[in-house]
């Protein structure tokens, strides 16, 4: 019964709808005071309101004439300096291993050169209990030994020390390095007893340690092992890299290797930091054009101090070439496409808006320099943010602008 009455409802709602249309059937809904702008120019003013621009946050900006350096752009890739990559490898077998001073270091993290970044420690088993016992008392025998050779050397020089002035500088040395000697022997028998002691009742003879150091300053950029982990002599622990300045490749056309011999400055630019540019400069050009991209490869080098940048990232490389060429310098945000055809949006009253086509002369790392043919004049105000919106505003009517404030 419920299903019923709401099925009549829904049938006598359709039938309302229904009459609304045939009522209104051929009026025109397109609005008297606007055009649409599928009949349009695609250069003719727009309409967008005060309100409008302010909730859409459109803003504009004057345009200035400008002489700048002619600018080549191609594309590069970063690179790691070679001399500034090194793989540290395991000197010895062993287990890697931490102490209160030391841990290991972290992907990413930065270290200095000579700094201790691995200590690989070797276990030595110990032999029979019978041979320890031989070799320490040998050992034994050989540190008292060592020891009246170290009394005798010592005697020796404080007697010629105290001849100072008689006997030769030379003769003096000579005693001193002999006594240095003595002591290393005897410290040498020392341990040797010591280690034997131990041996006696842990079974190991000795526990070799190896400290590594970073070879250079500069960033870990792979790990190859964790703590307590047992590595092989020459396995790979660490890949450390000094991105403090890095690489760009790049290839330029045959057409414009005159650019490149006239080379004044070069910035590159990356995707990750739109409208920030990074000083390049050149330092090397090939000697060959390839024969299947009738290119001619180059090579520059980018400041990275601050680690902003990562080998292997593709961006621009614009080259100043020396020469200047003046136009009208407008923001990138403020040129469009629109089908094929770069655009700017100038602000011709309160309300009104009109695209005007412009040729690019220059692309510059932040922005572009348009041809001065008169359809820009300094002074004349481009929309640089907000564009969107103002594209997709309606025209004008053709009547007049009795609108635009």
């Amino acid at each position: 019964m419920m299903w019923n009455r709401i099925g009549a409802l829904i049938a006598s709602a359709l039938m309302a709808i229904a009459s609304l249309v045939q009522a209104h059937e051929g009026e025109d809904h397109s609005g008297a005071s606007l055009a649409t702008s599928a009949t349009a120019s695609p250069t003719a003013p727009l309409y967008v309101s005060i309100e409008t621009q302010f909730l859409a946050r459109i803003e504009t900006s004057r345009v200035r004439l400008e002489t700048v350096p002619r600018t080549l752009r191609v594309l590069g890739r970063t690179l790691i300096r070679s001399e500034r990559e090194a793989i540290v490898t395991a000197p010895q077998e062993g287990r890697l291993i931490a102490t209160s001073d030391y841990k290991i270091p972290a992907l990413g993290e930065l270290v200095k050169r000579d700094q201790i970044i691995a200590i690989v420690e070797e276990s030595i088993a110990a032999p029979d209990l019978v041979t320890i016992a031989t070799e320490r008392a040998r050992a034994a025998s050989e540190l008292r030994q060592a020891e009246a050779s170290l009394t005798l050397a010592q005697r020796e020089y404080d007697r010629l020390t105290k001849l100072a002035g008689v006997v030769t500088d030379k003769d003096i040395t000579a005693a001193r390095n002999t006594l240095e000697v003595a002591k290393a022997k005897r410290d040498g028998f020392v341990e040797q007893v010591a280690l034997l002691d131990a041996a006696s009742t842990t079974g190991i003879l000795a526990q070799k340690r190896r400290m590594i150091r970073a070879p250079l300053d500069g960033m870990i950029a792979r790990t190859h092992v964790t703590l307590g982990e047992n590595v092989t002599r020459d396995k790979p622990l660490f890949q450390i890299v000094d991105t403090s300045e890095l690489l760009v490749e790049a290839s330029v056309f045959e057409n414009d290797v005159a650019a490149i011999l006239a080379a004044q400055r070069a910035f590159f630019t990356v995707e990750a930091f739109p409208g920030e540019s990074f000083p390049a400069r050149l330092i090397s050009r090939g000697a060959t054009v390839d024969e299947r991209t009738r290119a001619l490869p180059v090579l520059f080098a980018v400041p990275n101090a601050a680690g902003r940048l990562f080998g292997g990232m593709f961006g621009r490389v614009y080259i100043e070439t020396g020469s200047e060429v003046s136009g009208i310098a407008v923001p990138k945000s403020a040129v469009v496409d629109l089908d094929g055809q770069p655009m700017v949006y100038v602000k011709t009253g309160g309300e009104r808006f009109t695209p005007r086509p412009v040729r690019i002369l220059e692309r510059l790392s932040d922005r572009f320099l348009l041809a001065d043919e008169g359809v820009l004049k300094p002074g004349d105000r481009i929309v640089v943010q907000g564009i969107y919106q103002v594209r997709m505003s309606k025209p004008l009517p053709a009547a007049g602008d009795s609108s635009v404030r």
